[in-house]
């Protein structure tokens, strides 16, 4: 995975010590692992996993060394299975003899904050995976719009979208589905619920499939309501002038303000409660922010989101969310249309 990236990273201290699972998943592809070792001097990287997770772990992940630790020993070993008998693996790693760099504060100098900004630059595989879970979303996407939505529930199509997923290839899901009808739609956190959806109603579809352990992220509103037909045309305008400002060098707050701008200029302003994106990799919610507040400069290798939305409440929402790399220029990854 992205073990030299860390070693090459954190070269001044002697080990780096990572303990958080979605870190363990950047660096190893292992999020269930239970923390990993890196001698910095030599590179050698050691994973150590609970004794239910050790086959498993030597069959994916790619380390120089794999440990299962557990509290106690409950017989059989298996054969050539390496066990360290530990209260746990904070204590195991306390033992370390040298510079500890650790994205736990207990363990050494806390270099979390540098891990995020390490892992919010993409590389070409990275991307590609990325790639994979949005053609996944979008093929989801596409089957949703051949079937009537009108009569199901919105947990009914939650769990189509889940078992799409499935089938089309996904790993996982990077969150829970929402699925917000008519007034709903109004929600932006919003997920499902026992709603039947109406004919004419809006909804604000938010969906990520997960490849490997990278996440992807898309909105689309379907069925647009003719009481939100401006709002849609206004959050349409205000993607693409978010995408426009989106460039390496770029302040993240000025992304947001282009958005923010559009929807001012068409009277709803007041209707937008919330940032216009963030990173996305192996999180659906990781650096850069791209918010009014946000002190995020844009890179290349940097993966967003741009989803401006208009929610007005007992009537419904809008949102459109696209995926976009930063390449000098903003590369938008969707294929599919933003209105559907």
């Amino acid at each position: 995975m992205n073990l030299e990236k860390l070693v090459r990273a954190f070269s001044e201290y002697d080990y780096l010590v990572l303990t958080r699972g979605p870190n363990l998943a950047y660096a190893v592809g292992m999020p269930d692992a239970v923390g990993l070792v890196i001698e910095l001097k030599t590179g050698q990287a050691t994973l150590y996993v609970s004794r239910l997770d050790y086959a498993r772990a030597r069959s994916i992940a790619v380390v120089d060394k794999i440990v299962a630790i557990s509290a106690v020993e409950v017989p059989p070993r298996r054969p050539g299975e390496e066990l360290v008998i530990a209260p746990s693996f904070i204590d195991l790693a306390k033992k370390l003899d040298g510079r500890v760099a650790s994205d736990s504060r207990e363990l050494g100098v806390d270099i979390s904050a540098e891990i995020m900004e390490l892992r919010a630059v993409k590389d070409e595989r990275e991307l590609g995976v990325i790639k994979e879970a949005l053609k996944i979303t979008e093929r989801t996407y596409e089957r949703l719009t051949h079937i009537k939505l009108a009569g199901l529930r919105e947990r009914d199509v939650a769990a189509l979208i889940l078992k799409w997923f499935l089938e089309e290839g996904a790993d996982g899901i990077a969150f829970d589905p929402i699925v917000a009808s008519g007034p709903n739609g109004a929600y932006p956190h919003y997920r499902f619920g026992d709603r039947k959806i109406s004919p004419g109603d809006s909804i604000v579809i938010d969906i990520g499939a997960k490849k490997g352990v990278y996440c992807s992220d898309m909105t689309r509103t379907l069925g647009v309501s003719p009481v939100l037909k401006d709002a849609v045309y206004a959050v349409y305008e205000a993607v693409k002038a978010a995408e426009k400002a989106a460039r390496e060098g770029v302040p993240a707050s000025e992304v947001d303000k282009a958005a923010r701008d559009v929807l001012a200029e068409y009277g709803f302003a007041q209707y937008f409660i919330h940032s216009t994106g963030h990173g996305v990799g192996v999180e659906v919610h990781e650096m850069p922010r791209v918010s009014p507040s946000s002190k995020d400069v844009l890179k290349r290798g940097h993966v967003i989101t741009i989803e401006p939305g208009v929610y007005i409440e007992g009537v419904g929402g809008v949102r459109i969310e696209n995926m976009v790399y930063i390449d000098g220029g903003a590369v938008v990854l969707n294929s599919m249309p933003s209105i559907l």
